[in-house]
């Protein structure tokens, strides 16, 4: 038997995926709600994927390695 556990990278990449979408989403939404442009509001939104996204993976490196 080896004592070898498999990775759970991927599973990790995809819970924060989804959450980086899920905050995007919403940042989205409460842009839209204000009444900005939508050039504004697809901005935030993605602006918030690439944020949240990103730390997300530094906190996950941050406490596992």
């Amino acid at each position: 038997m080896s004592d070898h556990e498999p990775s759970l990278r991927g599973l990790w990449a995809a819970i924060i995926m989804l959450s980086a979408l899920v905050v995007a989403m919403l940042s989205t939404a409460a842009f839209w709600v204000a009444d900005a442009p939508a050039y504004a509001s697809l901005g935030a939104g993605g602006a918030t994927l690439i944020g949240v996204a990103t730390l997300g993976f530094t906190l996950r490196k941050f406490l596992t390695e």
